[in-house]
């Protein structure tokens, strides 16, 4: 039934004094549900409680929809606190109603990625805790220690339901038990109770084991837990845990759509104003950030068709990091490109790519991003200062490089670095990295030769491997080829950072089939020590093609390191007779 929000909103502006109202979808378990968020106004005087009833006789007629009543101001004060929850709700595209005297400005683009961000940090932290308590769980139920085990069962649910609560209130409280804590958010996702607690009274019972575990503990006492019922909660345990966590992907995805909508209006009205604005001092064609940074940017050979959406991505990011300094690395575009620090194929792209190391007093967890915008994309690592001196102190090849053969897009004008700048060590580079690789290739060639073993039957585990053997390979080209990796990173960021050398690994795992995208997506996949359901398309192939493409991703890395390595046997020979 269609969901007719005009007339819920007449319905409830007769009987209540609606501040705002909004209505949002999201996912939950692979299905779309609506939830609506009435706000009051501070002097309602009725309580939410008293309300509910006339609530649901305005929704009478409206299936699928859930609700929840909200004072304004407690709205407003989970927002600053960086709810992930009430920020997505109060997106300009899920308000159906504002009262007409309140101006009420929306949240700007940069208090979004604050959330955004806040959220982030929340779940990297959340997930190898949770992950931990999990093999903690697995371990004492191989003992034979069920009390035990369902304790860490416990501890990883009541984990992930504090991030749920952290998601919801931008705090969350000290209460332990796991079914106080469901009780607390069922009011934001009423479906959300009946899929965990479980399904009939026999699933009731052993989920409440969970707290009767965490009790018994506390108080020193034994509880007889059966194998079954330990080994049903386990599975259960990780149910849950990955359906909170798809429930917070829903939230962050409709949450960064908001967010690059809200940009890109607030970038339109910088953009209407002078097309060629471009941040802070970088501005149109005319304009300069200094007179050292445009000459060095306007000798670049931009299409102009490219030129508009650079600009617009450098004032972006200009404009959200306030950096010290812009140097690009390199870039691809159709009818021009860089030199690239490392190197550069002649390739051509319909579309503009840059590459830029962006130089920050301080760069909190955020090292790595993407941006689009129109026909150019950037792919932007952040350093800071502090990082930046100790490298190029030390030495560092990736530092020394970007430093001395990068082209500067902007600098601050109060940034006046005199950074100590030591020379390359290509003998100890050799020595060290040579050494990485040796470790490294052998554990390649130990994975490659696990695909050769008979007993090898399961596809899932063979994407598994295959997943390992990429991420290794990757880890030790850029090792050896760059001297630098991005922290906090997914496998397939890192395949857009090799781009700054050139783009062969990028076009290794370019689609050529159905099978090979789905593939793909699995070995560019961030584990973080879980195990996904593998897509049908894969359970269903014999274990030849994975074993030939176990073969085809170890010959790729070991030819691309070993040329890296060849590399630096050749500087370091070149060094040795300038000695």
């Amino acid at each position: 039934m269609e969901i007719n929000s005009q007339l819920i909103i007449d319905r409830l502006s007769q009987r209540m004094d609606l501040d705002r109202a909004y209505l949002f979808k999201y996912q939950f378990l692979g299905q779309d549900h609506y939830h609506l968020l009435l706000a009051l106004k501070h002097v309602s005087g009725l309580s939410p409680k008293v309300l509910k009833p006339i609530v649901e006789l305005c929704l009478m007629d409206q299936k699928n929809i859930s609700f929840e009543l909200v004072p304004i101001a407690e709205m407003l004060s989970k927002v600053k606190v960086g709810s992930l929850y009430y920020s997505y709700a109060s997106l300009p595209e899920n308000t159906v109603h504002q009262a007409s005297n309140k101006k009420n400005p929306p949240l700007q683009a940069k208090e979004l990625k604050s959330v955004l961000e806040i959220a982030d940090e929340y779940y990297q932290k959340l997930l190898p805790i949770s992950a931990g308590f999990l093999q903690g769980a697995e371990t004492f139920g191989q003992q034979g220690n069920y009390q035990r085990a369902i304790f860490m069962l416990h501890q990883s649910m009541e984990n992930h339901l504090r991030f749920l609560q952290l998601m919801i209130d931008g705090k969350a409280n000290n209460v332990h038990h796991v079914n106080n804590r469901i009780k607390s958010v069922n009011e934001h996702f009423s479906m959300l109770r009946e899929s965990l607690v479980g399904k009939d009274e026999e699933e009731k019972k052993r989920f409440r084991l969970l707290d009767s575990a965490f009790d018994a503990v506390k108080q020193n006492k034994d509880l007889e837990i059966s194998a079954f019922d330990a080994s049903w909660l386990y599975e259960h345990c990780k149910f849950v845990l990955h359906t909170i966590e798809q429930l917070y992907l829903s939230f962050m995805e409709g949450l960064k759509t908001g967010y690059e909508k809200l940009l890109a209006k607030e970038q339109q009205k910088v953009v209407n104003k002078n097309v060629e604005v471009v941040a802070g001092n970088l501005g149109a064609k005319e304009t300069t950030l200094s007179s050292t940074t445009a000459s060095q940017f306007h000798a670049f050979p931009w299409p102009e068709r490219y030129e508009t959406d650079i600009l617009h991505v450098l004032a972006q990011i200009r404009q959200e990091n306030n950096p010290e300094q812009m140097m690009l690395l390199n870039y691809y575009v159709s009818d021009a490109h860089g030199k690239g620090l490392f190197h550069f194929p002649a390739v051509e792209n319909e579309k503009a790519e840059i590459y830029l190391a962006v130089i920050k007093k301080k760069i909190g967890h955020c090292h790595f991003r993407k941006i689009v915008y129109g026909r150019v994309t950037a792919i932007v690592a952040f350093m800071s200062t502090d990082f930046l001196a100790t490298k190029l102190d030390l030495g560092s090849r990736f530092s020394h490089t970007i430093w001395n053969e990068s082209v500067v897009v902007y600098r601050r004008p109060s940034y006046k670095p005199r950074y100590s700048v030591s020379p390359i060590n290509w003998h100890d580079t050799l020595f060290k990295t040579s050494i990485s690789w040796t470790r490294n290739s052998k554990l390649m060639q130990d994975l490659l030769g696990v695909f050769a073993f008979e007993g090898l039957a399961s596809p899932q585990l063979a994407v598994l491997f295959l997943n390992q053997l990429t991420s290794i390979g990757l880890y030790s080209y850029l090792y050896l080829r760059v001297g630098y990796a991005p922290m906090n990173v997914t496998i397939a960021d890192l395949v857009d950072w090799t781009c700054i050398c050139d783009k062969k690994v990028k076009e290794f795992f370019t689609i050529r089939s159905e099978v090979e995208e789905i593939l793909n997506a699995e070995l560019l996949k961030h584990m973080k020590g879980r195990v996904y359901e593998l897509p049908a398309q894969l359970a269903q192939l014999d274990m030849d093609y994975f074993k030939s493409k176990a073969k085809e991703i170890t010959d790729f890395f070991v030819d691309l390191c070993d040329q890296s390595i060849r590399y630096m046997e050749l500087k370091s020979e070149v060094k040795s007779n300038k000695q």
